[in-house]
């Protein structure tokens, strides 16, 4: 580890701790040049999780990392978004010399994972999420043997394209109620398509799960699920979050408040006709309306579709999940 020291620690950072602060601060100024959208780091708080911190050669912390394992059983919602077994690293790196501090954090978060007893099988992934922007920690990252997965995009209030009309024939309206079946098949359809870049795993559960979920936001005025009809057969729709009913995504950002898109679909045969634009024009007036700051949003990195597509909609990369799987794939 070239001089690094590391060790598990099971209690919090001292409040007061001079050292710890310093060290958020230093990846606090990192992160503000980087990109001016990220939010704070936070400061490594007491938690059921442990943290493993690395210090330099005088024994002041560079890095630390807060490690959390979630394993979802057959059934569970989880299984759809993810291999079952996850085990995520929420790292804070500072000091003189970032990328050396997250190596070193890295490979203290491999040795820990080799000690587990279970949990890293086959179906298993080691992940943790990097603002897009700190490139120092992309060489590290692969050092280690990990990959990106996925990308959360990040838009500023009235950046994207201009207002912009489905075709002729193509209507486009706030879904309700009575729309459920429609707006089901859409998302499995899209639940199908993505399974191919290796973030969403169909299971025979997941229709039924998709349909309470939908069900309870269409209950909702508005629903903020806009659907898009070619002479009457849903062909598309765009399912947003406002701030009020994202409130979880308010730390992934230090602009707000912030809004999230969770879902753009277009049905295979009719994309490339102009309807996503479309739908992502008429949703960005409603937010933009509504005074949000930031829109987010996530894809699949290696999605031929959306990138290019988001993009220019005028979204672009705030964080970056990596991941190697099998979790012991970490080097």
């Amino acid at each position: 580890m070239g001089g690094y020291v590391a060790r598990v620690r099971h209690d919090e950072p001292p409040g007061g701790d001079a050292e710890f602060d310093l060290l958020v601060r230093s990846a606090a100024r990192r992160w503000a040049d980087a990109d001016p959208l990220l939010p704070t780091p936070t400061h490594p708080r007491r938690s059921t999780y442990p943290l493993l911190t690395v210090s330099d050669e005088s024994g002041r912390p560079v890095a630390t990392g807060t490690m959390r394992y979630s394993w979802y059983q057959p059934g569970e919602v989880g299984r759809t978004w993810g291999v079952p077994d996850q085990h995520w690293l929420t790292p804070v790196v500072g000091g003189p010399d970032p990328a050396r501090a997250l190596d070193s954090l890295l490979t203290s978060w491999r040795e820990q994972l080799a000690q587990l007893p279970s949990g890293t099988g086959s179906e298993s992934a080691a992940q943790l999420t990097w603002p897009a922007r700190d490139i120092c920690g992309v060489l590290p990252l692969q050092r280690h043997g990990l990959q990106p997965y996925s990308v959360l995009a990040v838009r500023e209030r009235r950046r994207g394209v201009p207002p912009s009309l489905p075709p002729r024939d193509v209507t486009i309206r706030l879904a309700g109620a009575e729309d459920l079946p429609q707006v089901v098949a859409l998302l499995m359809e899209e639940h199908r398509y993505e399974e191919h870049f290796g973030g969403v795993f169909v299971q025979p559960e997941t229709a039924d799960q998709t349909r309470r979920v939908v069900a309870r936001s269409l209950t909702r005025r508005p629903s903020w699920i806009w659907l898009a009809e070619r002479r009457g057969r849903p062909v598309g729709l765009i399912w947003v979050s406002p701030p009020e009913r994202a409130r979880w995504a308010s730390p992934l950002t230090g602009a707000a408040p912030a809004a999230h898109i969770g879902y753009g679909v277009v049905a295979e045969e009719e994309r490339g006709h102009g309807i996503g634009t479309a739908l992502v024009s008429g949703a960005h007036q409603a937010l933009d309306t509504h005074g949000v700051a930031v829109t987010l949003l996530n894809y699949a990195t290696m999605n031929p579709l959306s990138g290019p597509f988001w993009n220019r909609m005028g979204y672009r990369p705030l964080w970056t999940t990596w991941e190697a799987r099998p979790a012991l794939a970490l080097r």
